[in-house]
């Protein structure tokens, strides 16, 4: 159990910096995403394929840019290079304000995802440095809240400025938020050194081999093969689920954007919740049971929300998908993080991106056009079915158990 000792050494130095400017920058993130559906989903009323095209647009910057990106997170200093992305990222998002046609809210969207290639595995990559080994779980936990604070009352206030004040309004808010976490990353007293690298010469090895590097040590090393493996197949199943849930939201529950808020918030809450009991007794649990019990969880509830399509069922139904992406995430980033050396890390995180993404798109390619023939319901519950089974039967194995240790 964590003690109140622990926490205080957990929220404190440059940690606490970088929680403090995520915080803000992801409650931005929520107000620009509810712009984005006011746009796509309410004003124009397109359907899954254009919001299908949307989420494609955020995941290929991955796949052509992740375990780039991740060689030169490891190369170059990780504090100035969340800043810089952080900057980039805000007038990406404010240009919006000027220009909000379809086709250059895909362009700006790939724009985002592509410096975000950059942002997030370096955000990964510093928490190790910053925090001590004793406390990385906790360290983690209490990272997912900078999301999951925002996600509470992030879309149900994104929703309410679009109809008071205007889709600009959130726009303007979200670019703003990337300055401040710049400034807050800024105030940041890491030095940028990574450990065991001191007397490398960057101009000695090929950036080619580095990736290759980072891709070759993630094929090898056990625990990354298995977790990437586990987390590919689901992927597979899940990854298109997205646009699908929203059409489901729009068209079959006949909720507008202000409740489609209000379910993104109650998502919120409960990850939240999640979060803060991974983060005080998270050393409690097993990091397998964690990641068993979140798949199976997520698999049952997109299969439920299915066979009984109420309004308040949705309700319930996000507040179980909160738990379960949490109780997920969170051991899966720490056994990464553990099983890989400092020197390679944002490779490896460049790398596992990559390899999601290609799973992400698939999924969306194969069941977007599965709606379209069977009916978004019909896929909706396939894949939860799906993922129950491929959850249980992965876990059946003691090989596997014993790499989620």
């Amino acid at each position: 159990m964590l003690s109140n000792s622990n926490i205080s050494k957990v929220f404190r130095g440059d940690f606490l910096k970088l929680w403090t400017g995520q915080l803000i920058s992801n409650f931005g993130d929520n107000f620009f995403y509810m712009g984005l559906m006011a746009i796509i989903l309410f004003r124009m009323r397109l359907d899954a394929g254009y919001l299908g095209l949307l989420m494609v647009m955020m995941a290929i910057p991955t796949l052509i840019f992740g375990p780039i990106a991740g060689t030169y997170v490891d190369r170059w200093n990780r504090k100035h290079t969340m800043m810089m992305a952080d900057i980039l990222r805000g007038l990406i998002v404010l240009s919006l304000i000027f220009y909000a046609q379809l086709w250059y809210i895909y362009a700006s969207i790939f724009m985002l995802a592509t410096v975000s290639r950059f942002f997030y595995p370096a955000q990964s990559a510093i928490i190790p440095d910053i925090v001590e080994k004793d406390i990385l779980l906790s360290a983690n936990s209490f990272s997912q809240t900078t999301y999951m604070l925002s996600a509470i009352l992030g879309p149900a206030i994104g929703a309410a400025l679009v109809g008071i004040f205007g889709i600009d309004s959130v726009f303007l808010f979200d670019g703003l938020s990337f300055f401040i976490s710049a400034f807050f990353i800024f105030l940041m007293r890491y030095s940028g050194a990574i450990k065991g690298m001191k007397d490398r010469k960057k101009s000695e090895r090929n950036l080619w081999k580095e990736t290759a590097d980072g891709i070759r040590f993630s094929m090898k090393n056990p625990v990354v093969r298995t977790i990437m493996i586990f987390v590919f197949v689901l992927v597979l199943f899940f990854g298109g689920f997205d646009p699908l849930f929203m059409i489901f939201i729009r068209d079959i529950l006949n909720m507008g954007l202000f409740n489609l808020g209000i379910l993104m918030s109650m998502q919120g809450i409960s990850s939240l919740l999640a979060s803060l009991v991974i983060g005080i007794v998270g050393a409690a649990f097993s990091k397998k049971n964690m990641v068993l019990g979140a798949s199976l969880t997520i698999g049952s509830t997109a299969s439920v929300l299915v066979l009984f399509p109420y309004p308040f069922v949705a309700f319930q139904a996000m507040a179980f998908f909160g738990i379960g992406t949490v109780f997920f995430s969170t051991p899966l980033t720490t056994l990464l993080q553990e099983a890989v050396p400092d020197t390679i890390r944002g490779r490896v995180f460049g790398t596992f991106g990559a390899i999601m993404q290609i799973a992400s798109l698939s999924s969306m390619a194969v069941e977007s056009i599965a709606a379209d023939l069977f009916g978004v319901r019909e896929v909706m519950f396939t894949v939860g079915f799906s993922v129950v089974v491929f959850s249980a039967a992965f876990f059946s194995k003691k090989k596997n158990r014993e790499m989620f240790t």
